[in-house]
């Protein structure tokens, strides 16, 4: 098993100025099909930006560029050569919305939760009844809180997002609004990005009692991600083909470089260009956060982005620290910096039925603070049969 350090802050001055700016486009695109999904027919054919590729499950595919669309070989991949050009600077627009026009524009753009995992913004807001007295919760926070979208928004989104914010009484006339933008008293740190700790952390309300309101649609949760590309799409126009991709970058020391890297990134783009650009240094890659254990992979076999899954890439200077597991020393450091206080001891010790899993959120605090280098995020897991392991 991988597992980063616990990363330190530092800044380098021999780090190569990368330009932030996204590379110009062209090539060949590559998308997976969803897993589980038939594999459609009519390919080979022309298809236009925003086009949809593939309706699944309520998920849509849609192309990110203008081109010839075709299977792979192995018919798990869409192909997307790239033959023409479409204009990426939209415009903001004063728009209005109702009910109807509002999930109509939800369906056209793809627009899906970032927040809550499969499911699209279309069906998540049909969960909701119109006269029901639900919560609404705009969080400045996104679930991995890999950029800092409240900040994005507020700089260069300002007039879509009061829209956007005005529009959703008149949508849910009896709902409770409770808006977390531009509030000072809030300051991100892990797991504040996790709904049901957010809810925890802002109303006063068991982790357990908010993840219950959360799965029986009595709170809609819109984190900043999210809400970013709602307004993407509501006021620009722009559906969701494109995402944000934070870079991080560790020394050999396990320690993180402070010089922030963003990119944004059209699904199916090559990766390649992003190693092009960094210190010759850097030989291992990650997708994985600092709270998972690392599956590496050689910087010159990244592949290519995924909207639904990519949001943060780490190079290595040197292959992750590989953690032995030694026997428990019940020294309480989990349960200690655990956030909801959920007892992962207990699982450590064999005690299952003492871990308040409804409590836990899975967030692998525990996990980095172990000194025995017990992978209890694992377990925590197999637990909550959110994985399968293989005996």
């Amino acid at each position: 098993m991988l597992f980063p350090k616990l990363a330190r802050a530092f800044t380098r001055k021999s780090h190569k100025a990368e330009n932030k700016r996204e590379r110009t486009i062209q090539g060949n695109f590559r998308i997976p099909l969803p897993e589980g999904s038939q594999i459609p027919q009519g390919f080979p054919k022309r298809v236009f930006h925003g086009e949809v590729l593939l309706h699944f499950s309520g998920k849509k595919i849609l192309s990110p560029v203008n081109g010839v669309a075709s299977l792979s070989t192995d018919q798990r991949h869409f192909e997307i050569k790239q033959d023409g050009t479409w204009s990426t600077d939209s415009l903001f627009q004063t728009k209005t919305y109702d009910w109807d026009s509002l999930l109509s524009a939800f369906d056209e753009g793809a627009i899906y939760s970032l927040d809550l995992e499969g499911i699209s913004l279309k069906d998540y807001f049909l969960s909701f009844s119109s006269e029901a007295e639900i919560q609404i919760i705009l969080s400045p926070f996104c679930r991995s809180q890999h950029l800092n979208f409240e900040e994005l928004i507020q700089n260069s989104m300002a007039d879509a997002f009061a829209l956007f914010k005005d529009l959703l009484p008149t949508l849910f006339p009896k709902a409770e609004l409770s808006n977390f933008f531009n509030n000072k008293d809030l300051v991100y740190s892990h797991p504040m990005g996790i709904p049901e700790f957010f809810v925890h952390k802002t109303k006063g309300v068991s982790v357990s009692s908010a993840k219950k309101k959360i799965n029986e649609f009595k709170i809609l949760y819109l984190g900043a991600e999210t809400v970013y590309h709602i307004l993407r799409k509501l006021y620009f126009g722009e559906s969701f083909t494109k995402r944000h991709l934070s870079v991080f970058l560790v020394d050999r020391k396990g320690r993180m470089d402070t010089v922030p890297r963003q990119f944004y990134l059209t699904n199916g783009q090559s990766l390649a260009f992003i190693p092009k650009n960094l210190d010759t240094r850097y030989k291992i890659a990650s997708f994985q956060s600092f709270f998972e254990s690392v599956e590496t992979s050689d910087i010159d076999s990244l592949g290519y982005f995924n909207i639904y899954e990519h949001f943060s890439l780490t190079f290595y200077e040197r292959l992750p620290v590989r953690r032995k597991e030694f026997i428990c020393i019940e020294c309480g450091e989990c349960n200690v910096y655990c956030p909801t206080h959920a007892n992962p001891l207990a699982l450590v010790q064999g005690k299952n039925y003492e871990f308040l899993r409804e409590q836990c959120v899975s967030c692998g605090i525990c996990t980095v603070y172990c000194p025995s280098g017990i992978d209890i995020r694992h377990r925590i897991l197999k637990e909550k049969n959110l994985i399968t392991v293989k005996s």
